[in-house]
């Protein structure tokens, strides 16, 4: 393995510690995150860049579906997991090592922006406003919406993808809450307790009907995909004539399948 990165600067521009006792978790996130702006996958060959992009898909798919936020340590392991992720959908295993300017780059968070219209009320998460922020937040766009790239991370669209949204609806709704538009940081602080919680509801609610709710979710998946401009294979069955059918199946009859062919035997004999 070799290193994609020319030189690794020293000084201000290294990460966090993965784990010690004296650092503040949240100053350690804060550090990883301000030190982001100054890297860009654009400072690589286009190998290197094209496995950096990759890469943050993945990681953006893994926010979604299994820690919308990670401390330092789990943001590692979910860097390292896109990483990995990424090279193994390579023909050729990538001979680049995955270095801390590459984590960085690649656990840089994505600001999402919601602008959603509102709608009637509806059976628990299937608001017409939670449809729409699936399809704003899965798939933006063909190229590089995650819905799109990585479908089978997200249909059905999972638990931790709707407690997402629950809570950036709700964040949206505590803009409002003094009757003037404030606009609020979305931050881990802020919202945690409110996301553990739309999660803890939301696999309680599903457990009451595991089989309808997994179909509602495969919906759900399904309906945002479609709308944000997805298309969708019809899948044909072909079938033979009927006529060649009949033949087939004359011509099986006589056969024992002991060998390539059935008149390997004949063959020999005038051969002979």
């Amino acid at each position: 393995m070799e290193s994609a990165d020319a030189e690794e600067d020293d000084g201000d521009d290294r990460l966090p510690p993965e784990s010690e006792e004296d650092s503040d978790e949240e100053d350690a996130t804060a550090s990883l995150q301000a030190s982001v702006p100054r890297l860009s996958a654009h400072d690589y060959i286009d190998e290197v860049k094209s496995l950096l992009t990759a890469a943050g898909s993945y990681y953006s798919s893994y926010l979604f579906i299994d820690d919308l936020f990670p401390g330092p340590s789990k943001q590692r392991e979910l860097v390292t997991r896109a990483w990995n992720a990424a090279c193994a959908d390579c023909e050729t295993p990538p001979r680049y090592e995955l270095s801390d300017r590459m984590i960085r780059i690649i656990g840089a968070r994505k600001s999402y922006v919601f602008d959603v219209a509102t709608g009637r009320k509806e059976k628990y998460s299937e608001h017409p406003l939670v449809g729409r922020a699936l399809e704003i937040a899965l798939f933006p766009n063909t190229r590089t919406g995650v819905g799109f790239l990585h479908p089978q991370l997200f249909d059905p669209i999972p638990e931790q993808v709707l407690a997402f949204v629950h809570t950036a609806i709700h964040a949206h709704i505590c803009e409002w809450s003094t009757g003037r538009h404030i606009k609020i940081e979305f931050s881990e602080a802020k919202n945690t307790t409110f996301y553990v919680g739309f999660l803890v509801d939301l696999r309680k609610y599903g457990s009451k009907n595991p089989s309808a709710w997994l179909n509602i979710r495969k919906r759900m998946y399904s309906r945002a995909f479609a709308a944000s401009g997805g298309a969708t294979l019809r899948v044909q069955t072909t079938r033979v004539s009927t006529a060649a059918m009949d033949a087939a199946t004359a011509e099986l009859e006589g056969r024992t399948g002991l060998t390539d062919s059935e008149d390997e035997g004949e063959a020999r004999a005038e051969l002979a």
